[in-house]
């Protein structure tokens, strides 16, 4: 149960619906409680979300007496009375659940126990359902649209309708999806669920893949791998299925190696594991399908299988998916499951403790003798920070040493071999790879070179870590992308080779920390920079008319709060999702004024990096406090849209008031605004 708009709110798949029971009338004239049931005829509903009980009294129980497992429900609205019921008398054991009642019996049961709950001045409550139908010949369901009950509608039932119902003989109550009507269908053999209307049984489903780890041996004879998947009912990473898969050896693996990559998985069973869905692909029941786009268009497909059917109604769903995907995986910040923290920067390594997730280049592999070693790189940090073992190493194999950005190496030992039969080596060399639960250490550098002062931080790829290849599209990689291009000085690109003089390579030259401030300005749109005058911020300030829009220019002077990661904070009522909210402060002259920076104008302010929790995404952080530096330390002046507007300021007293000058009345202050105003990399 939750607050919507001041409002109780319950929603959820129903569990198990009663049937309807006639109740004896209290003695003395007394009233119903809803834990005694002592009036009328109820049907208690039991949420699998909330683990919330919803009694349904008098006309509202005859009214929802249709409901049964696997509908989903949403009740709201004003009169949605929230108790606590006693489950159990000798467990003591008390359950929330809600009561859905007319106005005579909630007043009757406060007559009985006035402090029950406070009684509604006004009843409207609504009931939003979906019915359920079982797929043919499948243990998945489709829903029909959605349909609403208010309390207007409980009129409607004729009371001939209400006797006959409860003359009705009982029978044993049945619980299954058989009970459900069956969905009329005309599609091929396979029907295909929506991840979010999975339940309990076998099932045929399409996702897109945006976490896998590398396969495992089990403690029995088979291995074992987990893919996480989402579709357009489960849009972000957070919200994703995980499907655990088993097969006898490394060769029938899906051979995932994209995320973004689409699977296709027959009579995988579904089943609830920590009150989550999860999938379980089995080898003598299970089938899996991989596709993947190609450079040509066409679709590659990948299976242990020796025949598989790929309809055309398959190849739309598949292309519909990519399509999606490429979109959503664009924007989806969110992490996936089992993933506390985003991955951080190469330059971030002195601050890891024991593992580390990491989107990086591999930039050379060397797998002629045991361990196999990889030269990463994400385009952070300074080239001069770099262990001159592996500069070395690239140069030797006629590699470009990146212009900027420091390298590190990954070890990899007994796991080379899984990641090189599931396909990864042909991709590493040309995608940017993510790497989960690198263990970070110190180690020795490459055979044959000088020691290091003090060791050097090494990477070590463990049973634990999974390899997975990112493309350009999704946002880990933007986020590289832009702080790469950022960190690369004109002229330059951030793969090219630094320019050497007598074998020495620019990694020795001396770092000028302001060149690697970037060039920003602001964007407006054309209609008012060409037709709305600038106006000075003394005109500004002077202006007692709001809400009013101006158009000014003047120098960046500071931002706040100072603390980069606090610009962004959760929304009201939320902890997955965040706002900006920050202030800049800009200055003409001896002039100065305070620009509120909030909601949707600052993400359009901040274009190409999304609200977030910045003390977990450090990439998003180092974004943010490059482009704030090079705004505030920028001599040139900006092009700002405003919008100046009033807000009541809290009464004075009155001898403060009479002492500063103030006449009585509410005050009131003039703040101002930002829209229609971007920030852009120059």
């Amino acid at each position: 149960m939750e607050l919507v708009d001041g409002h109780r709110v319950v929603h959820g798949t129903v569990k198990r619906a009663y049937p309807l029971q006639s109740l004896r009338q209290p003695t003395g004239g007394g009233a119903a409680e809803p834990a005694d049931g002592e009036l009328g005829t109820f049907g208690p509903v039991r949420s699998t979300f909330e683990t919330c009980l919803v009694f349904f009294y008098d006309k509202w129980a005859t009214k929802m007496q249709f409901l049964k497992r696997h509908y989903k429900i949403r009740i709201s609205g004003r009169g949605l009375v929230a108790l606590e019921w006693e489950a159990g008398a000798e467990t003591e054991e008390r359950v929330p659940c809600a009561v859905v009642a007319e106005r005579d019996v909630l007043k009757k049961t406060l007559d009985r126990k006035p402090r029950m709950f406070t009684f509604p001045h006004s009843l409207s409550v609504e009931v939003a359902f979906e019915e359920p139908q079982r797929l043919p010949q499948s243990d998945q369901l489709k829903y029909l649209l959605s349909k609403t009950i208010t309390t207007r509608d409980l009129h409607s039932v004729m009371r001939q309708t209400q006797i006959q119902v409860q003359a009705q003989p009982r029978k044993k109550p049945n619980y299954g999806k058989r009970t459900l009507s069956e969905a009329k269908i005309s599609s091929p053999v396979y029907r295909y669920s929506s991840l979010a209307e999975l339940v309990d049984g076998n099932a045929d489903i399409y996702g897109v893949v945006v976490n896998v780890t590398l396969p495992k041996k089990t403690s029995g004879r088979d291995f074992c791998m987990t893919v996480s998947v989402t579709d357009e009912s489960c849009p972000t990473r957070a919200e994703a299925i995980q499907i655990n898969i088993f097969y006898p050896t490394v060769a029938q693996m899906p051979k995932i190696k994209y995320v973004g990559d689409i699977i296709r998985f027959h009579k995988i069973k579904i089943q609830q594991y920590q009150d989550k869905i999860q999938g379980l692909s089995l080898p003598r029941g299970s089938r899996h399908l991989v596709l993947r786009e190609q450079a040509d268009g066409n679709l590659e497909q990948l299976t242990c299988s020796e025949t598989w059917t790929f309809e055309p109604s398959d190849e739309q769903r598949v292309r519909q998916l990519i399509k999606w995907a490429q979109k959503n995986l664009a924007k989806d910040a969110t992490l996936p499951q089992g993933c506390a923290l985003a991955p951080k920067l190469l330059t971030e390594l002195k601050f890891a403790e024991n593992f580390i997730d990491l989107v990086v280049r591999v930039l050379h592999l060397d797998d002629s003798e045991e361990p196999t070693r990889l030269i990463v790189w994400d385009g952070s940090g300074s080239t001069a920070e770099s262990d001159r073992a592996l500069v070395r190493a690239l140069e030797d194999h006629g590699i470009s040493v990146p212009a900027t950005g420091v390298l590190k190496e990954v070890i990899m030992s007994s796991c080379w071999t899984i990641v090189r039969d599931m396909g990864f080596v042909d991709g590493m060399l040309t995608n940017w790879c993510r790497f989960r639960n690198l263990a970070v250490g110190i180690d020795e550098p490459l055979p044959g070179a000088a020691s290091a002062p003090g060791g050097r931080e090494i990477l070590r790829f463990r049973e634990v870590t999974s390899l997975v290849l990112m493309p350009d599209f999704t946002l880990d990689v933007k986020h590289r992308l832009a702080l790469m291009n950022e960190s690369t000085p004109a002229g330059t690109t951030p793969d090219s080779a630094a320019s050497c003089e007598g074998g020495d390579t620019n990694v020795h030259q001396d770092q000028n920390p302001a060149a690697s401030l970037v060039g920003v300005t602001t964007v407006i749109p054309n209609h008012i920079r060409e037709k709305v005058p600038v106006t000075p911020l003394r005109e500004i300030l002077r202006s007692p008319k709001t809400p009013r829009k101006f158009h000014c220019c003047a120098r960046v002077r500071g931002i706040w709060p100072t603390d980069i990661e606090k610009i962004c904070k959760p929304k009201p009522g939320s902890r997955s999702e965040y706002i900006y909210s920050f202030a800049l402060t800009v200055e003409e002259g001896a002039d100065s004024l305070n620009i509120i920076v909030y909601g949707k104008d600052a993400e359009h302010f901040l274009h190409g990096i999304p609200p977030c929790d910045l003390t977990r995404s450090t990439t998003s952080k180092t974004l943010l406090e490059k482009r704030f530096a090079a705004l505030s330390r920028s001599p040139q002046t900006f092009h700002w849209c405003i919008k100046s507007y009033s807000v009541s300021l809290p009464p004075a007293r009155d001898g403060a008031a009479a002492g500063a000058g103030i006449s009585g009345g509410p005050a009131t202050a003039v703040r101002y605004r930002l829209f229609e105003t971007r920030l852009q990399i120059s």
